[in-house]
Order: structure tokens, then sequence, then C-alpha cells
């Protein structure tokens, strides 16, 4: 793995813009569950729970849903705190080594470790949209009036509408913001690092097989336990293991390399 380390660290020095994409694999070591591999979420809970067509149908029953699975900690992402891998990922880019964070998880973490760029391809659970006038409220305060009685189904302090998580459910878009921000990046990048992701959800999955179509095509890194689905197709060097091992290892020799900066950290 040393070489690899090597291979990685020189590659990312020289990079004009090297861009990570992130999965659920980068906060399973935060306590999250995944969604689909064996235990995780969708074998417990109807992934139809979480579709847009449902919770229109009865939005109070799924924010009672929502409430009965963070009590239970079965999925309680205000609880979770970043790791190792979110920590060397914000280093990074406080080190001007990658230009953003491309994150398929809802959980935050990314940010609350210091990233500033953080495009959130599927949005944050840890947020409230209103469905009328897209105002945003922080969940836990909505969870609050649910669990103090003072709603059911909460609704905009602003304009009366229908609160849902700031997530993307089944059935919606991805936020064209987003998608905007993604394809600008990923037409520039030149180094990816794909982390935590089994490269099986699209459209984010199509990121990596677009950095490669392009010319000149970018270089892939690929940190997972698993090798991806796209791992023979565009993965240039592959590390197996965990992920907040292998980025430490990593922004450890990026500090050896550039010299950290202390400053705010």
């Amino acid at each position: 793995m040393d070489e690899q380390i090597e291979q990685v660290v020189e590659l990312l020095v020289n990079a004009k813009n090297a861009v990570a994409l992130t999965g659920a694999g980068v906060s399973t070591e935060s306590g999250i569950p995944d969604f689909r591999s064996p235990g995780g979420l969708w074998s417990r809970v109807d992934p139809g729970e979480f579709s847009i067509d449902r919770f229109l149908q009865n939005p109070e029953r799924f924010w009672q849903l929502n409430l009965s699975l963070k009590q239970s900690g079965d999925f309680d992402l205000a609880a979770a705190k970043p790791n190792p891998a979110h920590f060397a990922l914000a280093k990074m880019e406080h080190l001007g080594v990658i230009k953003c964070v491309i994150t398929q998880n809802v959980d935050n973490l990314h940010q609350r470790a210091g990233s500033v760029e953080v495009v959130e391809f599927h949005g944050n659970l840890l947020r409230a949209v209103c469905l009328k006038c897209k105002a945003l409220e922080p969940i836990d305060e909505v969870e609050e009036r649910i669990t103090s009685g003072q709603e059911r189904m909460p609704r905009c302090l602003k304009c009366g509408g229908i609160l849902k998580p700031d997530a993307v459910f089944f059935g919606e878009a991805i936020p064209s913001r987003a998608m905007m921000i993604s394809q600008i990046q990923s037409s520039k990048c030149d180094v990816l690092l794909v982390i935590g992701t089994s490269l099986q959800v699209f459209p984010a999955a199509q990121i990596p097989i677009s950095v490669r179509v392009k010319t000149p095509p970018a270089k892939v890194i690929e940190i997972n336990r698993e090798p991806s689905a796209l791992r023979d197709q565009v993965t240039d060097i592959l590390f197996l293991g965990s992920a907040s091992e292998i980025m430490k290892r990593l922004i450890d020799r990026l500090e050896e390399e550039l010299g950290p900066k202390t400053n705010g950290w």
C-alpha cells in the first residue's frame, strides 16, 4: 500500500482540479448505517416509505416513522460525529489539494468536519424544506414541535406549507444546482477520489464515468471496503479497506509533502 499512497500523493499534489465523490462508506465508521448492504436501513424499513408519492399521500405518517427511527437509534444522524475520513477531506480542501466534495450522503458530516465546498447530491436530512415557499428549518426544531405535541404534521413557520426533510426521496429529481456544479466540476476534474460508494446509484455513478471518457481522462482513485460496481470500468488505483485509515495515511503524507496549514485547525 505504501507505493500506492505515494502514487496518489503525487497525483494530488500535481492536480489542478481534484474532486472527491463520497458515499455511505465514509459515514458508516461514524455509526450511520448504509442503506443497501445486509443489515442496512432498507433491510428494516420499506424503501417505499421514502418515496415522494407516499410522503405526499400521508406526510404525518412519514414524520412519525422518522421520529421512531431516530428514537430507536436506527437512524439518528444528529448524534453522529465526523470521523478521520471526513476530517482528512476537510484538510485536503484547506491545503488546496481538492476543490470540492460531491457527496451522496445526507448527514451533514462533511460540513461539520470543516469542508466548505460540499455539493449535496441527495440533499440533507438535518434540514426540513417547505414544499410551498422552499424555506428551510433545522430538522431538530421541527421534530421538537412534534414531540412536544405542538404539531402532529409540521408546517412551515412562514407560509404554513407542508414541511419535508430536505433530502431527495425516491421519485424526486436531483437538485438542479447540485447537478450543475457536479457537471462543471467533472468537466474540469483531473483527479477523482471515489470514497465509500458502491457506484450503483445513478446519476451520481455517472460522475466517474464522465471524468474517464473526457479528454484528457482524469485519474480515478477508489477507496472502498469492496470494489465498486464500476471498478473495472473507471478505477486506476484501488485501495481496499477502512476509509478512515486510508484517508488518514493520505493526509499525513500530504502534510509531510506540503506542510500543514495550522490556521483554523
